[in-house]
């Protein structure tokens, strides 16, 4: 009888480690707030989405559960901007929080959370250059000098690179932790389709069940299937009266399906360019669809006015979540995709003077505006 409780008392033990080490709790303070609801968050399909929320007793608050890999979620605070980033995993995690100083807000016990604070703390030296340059980006705008424009322009381009290697070399060294593909993910319009195979074939196949590892197969596999040479995926969306417009109801033309938002001051920047090669070629066979990231239908036809842009407009009105955007793996614009008449894709993301280039390679070069002889 003895040797059946201590059995007992020794499984109850071993019950109990296994289920720790099965769950999460995070257990948390919150500096010089006592009262108010905390919320324990995660991003689903581009929308935060609340996991649990509890009270603050104290400034206190506890959270626990079971995740099946490690994720990044966020703690959030009610009637409070502040938003914690924090990669939760099965173990005892420690959160401090200073909502008036959230740089000083601690995460403890995960050792996921740490890969990704070494990744933080390696950025943060170009952080400060970044903020840096744009500050004498701003200044030198205010006084109409454009030199100092394109000096810090230069630098903020060079310093992107820099960042973009720190990642690479991040993801490489640190393959078998989620943290790299979520990094890779989360930065993905960086990285152009060899470079994101690259990266995506040297993590560890550990990582296959993870959701972040995943997504960026799933990237890879998206991209390969809109590269020059692949017939462009067919989509339906509705112009700016309602109708559906179908992409392989316009065969037949040399087509732009320009991806740019009304929002998006580099898309407008852009969209002269458009209005150019438009101009010049649309009696040869070439024309554009614009495919709009709006969510607010008067300013998406208000731009489209406002810029001249003459050819047809399609949207869904989601956003970043835009059917066609997702489909042909947009996450960032201005960015098209060049078709031929049979929708072929033959270029991607032409802009400024490349545009015209290309419509010159197959079209012929422009003619030339005959001048009338002026009468005696």
């Amino acid at each position: 009888m003895k040797k059946l409780l201590v059995i007992l008392f020794v499984s109850s033990i071993l019950a109990s480690c296994s289920s720790s080490k099965d769950q999460f709790k995070i257990t948390g303070t919150v500096k010089g707030v006592d009262t108010g609801m905390i919320y324990l968050q995660k991003s689903e399909m581009d929308q935060w989405v609340n996991v649990d929320s509890v009270k603050l007793s104290k400034g206190e608050f506890t959270f626990s559960g079971k995740v099946d890999n490690p994720e990044m979620w966020h703690i959030a605070m009610s009637g409070n901007q502040v938003i914690l980033p924090v990669f939760v995993e099965n173990a005892p995690i420690q959160i401090q929080i200073f909502p008036d100083s959230l740089e000083k807000s601690t995460v403890t016990g995960s050792a996921t959370h740490d890969f990704y604070q070494q990744y933080v703390t390696m950025n943060d030296a170009i952080n400060v250059k970044m903020e840096d340059a744009y500050i004498a980006w701003k200044k030198a705008k205010e006084a109409n000098d454009t030199i100092g424009m394109e000096r810090n322009d230069s630098i903020s381009n060079l310093l992107d690179a820099e960042m973009k290697k720190q990642l690479q070399e991040f993801a490489k060294t640190n393959n078998k932790t989620v943290v790299a593909p979520y990094l890779v993910i989360k930065n993905s319009w960086q990285f152009e389709l060899p470079e994101l195979e690259e990266l995506a074939n040297v993590m560890d196949t550990s990582l296959n069940k993870s959701q972040y590892m995943q997504a960026l197969q799933n990237r890879v596999a998206i991209l390969k299937s809109v590269t020059v040479g692949q017939i462009a995926p067919d989509f339906t969306m509705n112009d700016t009266a309602g109708n559906p417009v179908t992409l392989s109801s316009l065969k037949g033309k040399v087509l732009l399906v320009d991806f740019w938002a009304s929002w998006c001051g580099p898309c407008r920047a852009e969209n002269p360019n458009v209005v150019k090669a438009y101009k010049a070629y649309s009696n040869k066979g070439f024309d554009v669809l614009g495919c709009s990231f709006d969510k607010n239908r008067e300013k998406w036809i208000q731009a489209i006015k406002d810029d001249n842009l003459t050819w047809g407009h399609v949207s869904d009105l989601k956003y970043w979540s835009n059917a066609a955007g997702k489909l042909y793996g947009i996450n960032s614009i201005p960015a098209n995709v060049l078709l031929d008449k049979d929708q072929k894709i033959i270029a991607r993301n032409l802009r400024g003077e490349e545009l015209m280039k290309k419509l010159e390679e197959i079209f012929g070069p422009v003619a030339a505006e005959k001048k009338g002889k002026s009468r005696k």
